[in-house]
């Protein structure tokens, strides 16, 4: 069998049935993980109906964050569906197809614009990649393989539609079916790809902001021991990113993963951070992450005390109670003595 026969035929199906197949296997892995999160809630129906509707019309909390990169990816993702989904040719496939399904196309011209739009996200996302020390950084080589995924049917299919230079004979006959195997490679790294909430360990104080932002329960922090541990379920996720908005030091992340095994959910939220708990000086409590007590420490100095919010409110409440008896002292002195005697100040404990 010729290898273009395979890739536009048999392969081609294939690949289709098991990306819509795995599509809804993970939607209903998602609704289920998110149903059962809404029966501790009072508005159950109320919140899983919300939840659908952010995860399938997502407003990204970070905006408020880095607003220009935030509406340049959204630029992206519609130019990432609607070429694919409204390119005139794609629709001729289908309207000759078994399905016989049709609809309005772009006109060529804005599908040029969007394709080529697209290739330029595309190579300034990899730029900023390889450029930028922070994102490099926290970048892999699978994330700029990802991004080169996602480009060459983009690349393909406007050299397909525009025509190879006569140099390059092997392109010139070949175009095609690169760029219907492209496309195959890129559904299949759809399907496999996941968003995930990333905590940055050098950034991370432990202050658990993002526990408290997260709408759905998918982040949890639980105190085990002396340590404060993090786990993430990703099904539950909406990536709203309030996790990202929410906290102080910039150390929470959305970060794309291409992975096999996150296909089928876990009875156990993943582990993704660990911090070691503090002890009160006073009780032995451990009250506060030592990241989140250091960052303290380094704004206001050395001197804050190191006491538990029980500790500090007996302190507060010493000191308060040895003002009072002071004054009630000083106010008998002097109307014993004429103002005469002298009245020693309370012993108050620091805090």
């Amino acid at each position: 069998m010729r290898l273009d026969f395979l890739v536009e035929g048999p392969l081609l199906r294939f690949v289709f049935a098991v990306f819509f197949v795995g599509v809804a296997t993970r939607f209903a892995f998602f609704l289920t993980a998110i149903v059962a999160s809404a029966k501790n809630r009072d508005s159950g129906l109320k919140y899983v109906l919300v939840s659908l509707g952010r995860f399938l019309f997502p407003f990204h909390m970070a905006v408020k964050k880095r607003p220009v990169y935030a509406v340049l990816r959204y630029v992206f993702h519609i130019c990432l569906f609607a070429v694919p989904i409204f390119l005139f040719g794609h629709i001729v496939l289908w309207e000759e197809s078994r399905f016989e399904w049709g609809w309005t196309p772009l006109p060529d011209l804005w599908a040029d614009r969007l394709t080529l739009l697209a290739l330029i996200f595309c190579l300034t996302f990899l730029l900023r990649r390889i450029v930028l020390p922070e994102v490099r950084r926290s970048s892999s080589v699978s994330d700029c393989l990802f991004i080169l995924v996602v480009s060459m049917p983009f690349l393909t299919g406007y050299l397909w539609s525009h025509g190879m230079p006569g140099s390059l004979p092997f392109l010139q006959k070949n175009m095609g079916t690169l760029h219907v195997l492209s496309g195959e490679v890129t559904l299949m790294t759809a399907l496999l790809l996941f968003c995930r909430t990333r905590l940055t360990e050098a950034k991370c104080t432990g202050c658990a902001a993002c526990v408290l932002s997260c709408p759905t329960g998918t982040l949890e922090a639980t105190d085990k021991g002396t340590d404060r541990v993090f786990h993430y379920s990703h099904y539950q996720c909406i990536c709203c990113a309030s996790c990202v908005g929410s906290c102080p030091e910039d150390a929470a992340e959305l970060r794309h993963e291409v992975s096999l095994r996150k296909i089928l959910p876990k009875p156990a939220k993943l582990e993704i951070r660990s911090v070691r708990l503090e002890a009160c000086e006073k009780c032995s409590a451990l009250f506060v992450p030592e990241p989140q007590l250091r960052e303290v420490l380094t704004t206001v100095g050395d001197n804050y005390p190191r006491l538990c919010p029980q500790c500090r409110k007996i302190g507060f409440s010493n000191i308060v109670s040895g003002l009072a008896l002071s004054r009630k002292r000083a106010m008998e002195g002097k109307n014993g003595t004429g103002g005469q005697q002298t009245v020693e100040a309370p012993r108050v404990e620091s805090m």
